[in-house]
């Protein structure tokens, strides 16, 4: 199975501007749990991209998570 990578819009908490982040597919089950948890203080808003190769992802995001 290929990795994958996701492109999302993200928001700090408290704050208004708006970032794309990059997380793989693995990765993101446990950062969800710290956004729900709190220990994270953002939101993922709406996904804008999904590829299999983790520099494609890191060169769309402004960062990556």
């Amino acid at each position: 199975m290929k990795p994958v990578y996701r492109v999302y819009e993200a928001q700090v908490l408290g704050e208004d501007t708006v970032s794309l982040v990059a997380v793989s597919a693995l990765r993101e089950i446990s950062l969800r749990e710290e956004i729900a948890w709190g220990k994270l203080l953002m939101k993922l808003g709406r996904l804008v991209a999904e590829v299999d190769s983790r520099n494609k992802a890191r060169e769309m995001a402004d960062c990556e998570v």
